[in-house]
Formats: structure tokens, sequence, C-alpha cells
């Protein structure tokens, strides 16, 4: 898929991961994915919950002995803050979750992917960056999913 026609576009953690991890094995295609389209003034967009993911994992991964000092994760946390459309996990996307806690199936940790799907309704956003396309399948008829692996933006 393409990103012809796309002017927003919500990145899920994984994506943040990868793309400022140089260890991690998909460091290269996800940091170009991201320079390019910045480049080509497509709307990054990422939420509060996004923010709180990145740190807990990139924390987790720095006491596994992957490098990622906290000077960096600091860092990387104020460049999405500077250069992404940062929106708020508000009342609204809690209602519009449990609407969809109400038509899709999905329990436990799944909630977290779904209240990105609420998030993205909410404001607005269409398409979503993810590695963990499986995590989303059950939203393919409302959101579009984009698979950071195999697209070219």
């Amino acid at each position: 898929m393409t990103m012809t026609g796309v002017n927003e576009l919500f990145l899920d953690t994984n994506t943040l991961i990868y793309a400022t991890n140089s260890a991690a094995p998909l460091y290269q295609v996800a940091n170009q994915f991201l320079q390019t389209t910045y480049a080509a003034g497509i709307q990054l967009t990422i939420s509060t919950q996004i923010l709180r993911e990145y740190l807990a994992t990139a924390t987790r991964l720095s006491t596994q002995g992957v490098s990622f000092p906290q000077a960096d994760i600091l860092a990387n946390l104020q460049l999405f803050q500077s250069r992404f459309r940062v929106v708020e996990d508000n009342l609204q996307v809690s209602t519009t979750l449990i609407g969809l806690f109400q038509n899709y199936n999905f329990a436990g940790k799944q909630v977290h992917d779904a209240n990105i799907v609420a998030t993205m309704q909410i404001y607005g956003v269409t398409h979503l960056l993810t590695q963990n396309v499986s995590d989303f399948n059950r939203f393919a008829g409302i959101i579009t999913i984009v698979p950071l692996v195999g697209n070219t933006p």
C-alpha cells in the first residue's frame, strides 16, 4: 500500500520503538518510513497512551540489556512531542472504547489496542502504522491498517 492520498497517520508504539532503537531488526525500515512520511508532509499522530507505552517499553528494554539510555528515551519523547500531533486520551475516547467493546471481541491487553482505535475515531484519523497487524485486524472495517514492512510512503 502506498501512502497516496493519506494526510494523517497514527503511529503504534512498536513503530517508534523500532525507529529509535538501532539494535532493533526493523530499525532501518521504521526510521526511513517515518522520515520519508514526515518529509512528505503527512501528519504523524500519537496519543498520550502511545507516549506512556513508549516510555514503558523503552525502559523495560533498557533493563534487559538493550542499549536504551535514559537520556535517549527522554530525547525521543521530546522529539515525538515536537514533531508529531499528540492527542489526548479523554472521556470521549473512553466512551468510544466502550462502544467498541459492545461491538467487537476483545479482552485483557487487547483493550489497549482498542483504545488506540477509539482515539483514532475521536480525532478523525483513519490510517494506523503498525507492525502488529494481527492486533488490529478485527477493526479493519473501521480503520486502515498500514503494515510497517512491505509498504512505501
